[in-house]
């Protein structure tokens, strides 16, 4: 029994022991491990790794498409690990690998195996996605914003070309994930309305303005107040002024009928010589006609009696006359009732204008308060209609500002400018990926090193002679005293 199979402790000589009887096992052994290893090695197909790196950023905001006046994009400082992971899961996402599948041929390089021939397409379509997503290999780079995407097949231009229809279908699918189509024409035809709106309401807002004669309703109003505040004001002067003129002008009225109109300014006594003469002159007269009578008639004639009578007569109006003196007096115009006259007469002039004015200031009082009702009454449309406009007018600003975000969002899409970018294109390599025939070579010499000494140690677990004197003494427990070998 050997030494192993016992259990017990094993000597560097009994390595020896058992390296030197094995050895040609183990160079046997050792020899055709290498050579399966080196011949496997070169008989596998070569692999060319092609790789690219996808940067993640945040330089684009996100169009939010949202009512709110406030609200146009979003947009976040710094690069999550969140955003990053979700770019990962788009990369590896089955629609983006079957485009790419399809677009590069993928599927030809599949067998569908006994599937009918109407399922072969699809069959061996799935089998490429499939085998993609295992050969795709897409990590995110350390405390950096980058993804790392690499792939690797027997053809390097297939890993370029793989890799490439990735890059162009994930910006596509980026792009449209992270996009919103349609906003432009739904804000376009949003913005149309409410610009219709807009001129409806400016028109009608118009013509009311035009039909109640309002420039500016707030002054208009601030102005009738204060022309109506000041003709009350006005018209309230003028009460008060009439009626302290009216009382003047009765005080003055009276004082007149106390002075005269005219005053004596002299007086002078004359006699009535005029009168007497003339009657001396009718006398003499009528005594000279009567001595002509009587040359013609006796004195008892009615004539000569007549002209008798007239003679006494006048002698009687001349005592008369003789004893009557004249009194000669010169009068002028009284100051005081002229300065009284011209007083009452200015005083009824100013009450008169004052009355006029006081009927004007009425008048314009009354307008002024027609115009403030009127005002006033219109003041509820008008503020309506303003109302309409001013919502009309923000609503087409809002969704003419948010039809021109949505059309540079899509010009932005059209130039494929997203938040990713390929900061490194794939590139067609010449050195093969794998296999790596120097680190193959020595890990196949390091696995023929241990499959050899495991296969000698095996074979010396499982053999059932002996082959030293001590396994002999370990057997019998009796010391072996000599020994011998034969051819």
């Amino acid at each position: 029994m050997n030494p192993i199979e016992n259990g017990t402790t094993i000597s560097l000589r009994d390595i020896a022991a058992i390296l030197n009887r094995r050895k040609l096992q183990i160079l046997a052994t050792f020899v055709l491990t290498v050579a399966a290893v080196a011949a496997g090695t070169l008989l596998m197909p070569k692999q060319y790794l092609s790789q690219m790196k996808v940067l993640v950023k945040n330089e684009r905001a996100d169009m939010i498409v949202s009512a709110d006046r406030n609200g146009g994009s979003g947009s976040r400082a710094e690069v999550g690990e969140a955003q990053i992971n979700s770019e990962i899961e788009l990369l590896s996402s089955n629609n983006l690998l079957q485009e790419v599948v399809t677009r590069c041929g993928l599927e030809r390089l599949e067998t569908a195996g006994n599937s009918p021939a109407a399922e072969r397409l699809p069959v061996a379509i799935e089998k490429a996605v499939r085998r993609l997503h295992s050969d795709l290999k897409i990590s995110a780079v350390r405390k950096a914003d980058i993804i790392l995407v690499e792939y690797a097949a027997t053809d390097p231009r297939r890993a370029v070309a793989v890799l490439a229809q990735l890059a162009d279908s994930y910006l596509v699918a980026h792009l449209k994930v992270h996009g919103t189509p349609g906003t432009f024409e739904f804000f376009k035809s949003q913005a149309g309305r409410y610009q219709h709106e807009l001129e409806d309401a400016e028109s009608r807002l118009a013509a009311f303005r035009q039909r109640e004669n309002i420039v500016m309703l707030a002054q208009q109003k601030d102005a009738a107040l204060q022309k109506s505040v000041e003709a009350d004001s006005a018209l309230m002067s003028a009460d008060t002024a009439i009626g302290e003129y009216t009382r003047r002008t009765a005080g003055t009225r009276a004082q007149p009928r106390a002075a005269e109109p005219r005053v004596v300014t002299q007086t002078r006594t004359l006699s009535n010589q005029y009168s007497v003469e003339r009657l001396h002159t009718m006398v003499a007269e009528l005594q000279n006609r009567r001595t002509q009578l009587l040359a013609k008639f006796r004195p008892e004639d009615r004539m000569v009696q007549e002209a008798d009578r007239e003679i006494a007569d006048t002698q009687a109006a001349l005592e008369q006359a003789t004893r009557i003196t004249g009194v000669e007096q010169a009068t002028d115009v009284n100051p005081l009732h002229q300065s009284l006259e011209i007083d009452l007469a200015k005083q009824e002039s100013e009450l008169s204008g004052l009355q006029s004015r006081r009927q004007t200031l009425a008048l314009q009082a009354g307008a002024y308060r027609q115009q403030l009702v009127k005002l006033a009454d219109a003041t509820a449309a008008h503020d309506d209609l303003a109302r309409t406009q001013k919502e009309a007018e923000e609503n087409y600003l809002l969704y003419a500002k948010k039809t021109e975000e949505a059309r540079i969002a899509e010009s932005l899409d059209q130039q494929k400018i997203a938040n990713v970018a390929i900061a490194e294109t794939p590139t067609e390599t010449h050195l093969p990926f794998k296999p790596n025939v120097p680190l193959n070579l020595a890990l196949g010499v390091l696995l023929a090193g241990f499959l050899s000494l495991g296969v000698a140690f095996a074979a010396e677990y499982f053999r059932d002679t002996v082959q030293q004197p001590r396994e002999i003494e370990e057997l019998t427990g009796l010391p072996v005293l000599a020994t011998s070998y034969g051819d």
